[in-house]
């Protein structure tokens, strides 16, 4: 598999030099996961504490992954000297229905599994814990908990599967290219010895990179990962990737006694059960098939395309 001539990738050529793939994964992982966003973070627990969950907790990390993308697109206009719509943000205006489908998707593919433990009684729905907003008294706030998710997950998006993806597909073979980022994307998540949260978390990061090659653009996959994070801790007040529940959610759901930990996910949340990696083993696979017919035309329509010397 061969994603270099692709105009995704090829969009990270068309500034003045190109990051070297090593530099772009100290870059990513060292200075803009473990130095910005962890600094900011750091400062906030100082200056500004707070407790986990809370709708400023929510907003503490809204900023914190906000300032980690920030001086990413600083390094890519000012040290690549390319534009910042070559980084998957071409056209914005149908960009931004794009992203509100892809919220809608996310949503969709994250209640699947959820309502399916409900209706078959592995998940029941809970009390709000003392303090926590929820119901109708919660519909204001969750709109603009939804736009943290949006920020949250978009920068995600831009350090894996914009600025990796991109940088990797022009030096690497296509299947590397797509592994690597997914693999980083993965570990920041502290699932290395969990193996259904890794598969899930791991599945969804391929179908992401699948679709990513395929739109030539972030906005669809940006809209999935916030709709799946939103729906996942403000809609159904289930923990998001391991950590405790939100305290603003619709409905709060969590496993019922004697469910199965493989069954419900337990305490990491719906994203380490049995059902949520089936859901995202289709999704992967579709998204990996309609790339490849894509591709497979692409390739057979069009003349051979020198592909830029970055070396």
């Amino acid at each position: 598999m061969s994603v270099r001539t692709t105009p995704f990738v090829q969009d990270a050529a068309t500034g003045k030099r190109v990051t070297p793939w090593w530099l772009a994964y100290i870059l990513v992982f060292l200075v803009l996961i473990l130095g910005v966003q962890a600094g900011v973070l750091a400062v906030f627990s100082q200056t500004w504490p707070v407790e986990h969950g809370t709708p400023e907790a929510q907003l503490q990390e809204m900023i914190g992954f906000a300032a980690a993308g920030v001086v990413l697109l600083l390094w890519v206009v000012l040290f690549e000297r390319r534009k910042i719509r070559t980084l998957g943000f071409r056209r914005p205006g149908r960009g931004l229905f794009t992203l509100l489908v892809g919220f809608v998707a996310g949503f969709a593919l994250l209640s699947i599994p959820t309502l399916f433990l409900w209706a078959t009684g592995a998940y029941v729905q809970v009390e709000p814990p003392a303090g926590a907003t929820s119901g109708s008294g919660a519909a204001g706030l969750l709109v603009l908990l939804a736009l943290t998710f949006v920020v949250q997950g978009g920068v995600e998006e831009l350090l894996t599967r914009g600025f990796l993806l991109q940088n990797g597909g022009l030096k690497f073979p296509g299947w590397l290219a797509v592994l690597l980022p997914a693999l980083l994307f993965t570990l920041i998540h502290g699932v290395l010895l969990k193996p259904l949260p890794f598969a899930m978390i791991f599945l969804f990061a391929l179908m992401a990179s699948f679709l990513v090659l395929r739109t030539g653009a972030l906005w669809l996959v940006i809209g999935i990962h916030a709709g799946w994070n939103f729906t996942l801790g403000n809609i159904y007040g289930v923990p998001v990737s391991g950590l405790p529940p939100l305290t603003t959610s619709a409905i709060f759901l969590e496993p019922a006694a004697g469910a199965p930990d493989w069954l419900t996910g337990g305490e990491f949340g719906t994203e380490a059960s049995l059902p949520a990696v089936i859901v995202l083993v289709v999704a992967a696979t579709v998204a990996f098939v309609v790339y490849r017919r894509w591709d497979a035309r692409r390739s057979a329509e069009l003349p051979a395309i020198p592909v830029a010397d970055v070396a």
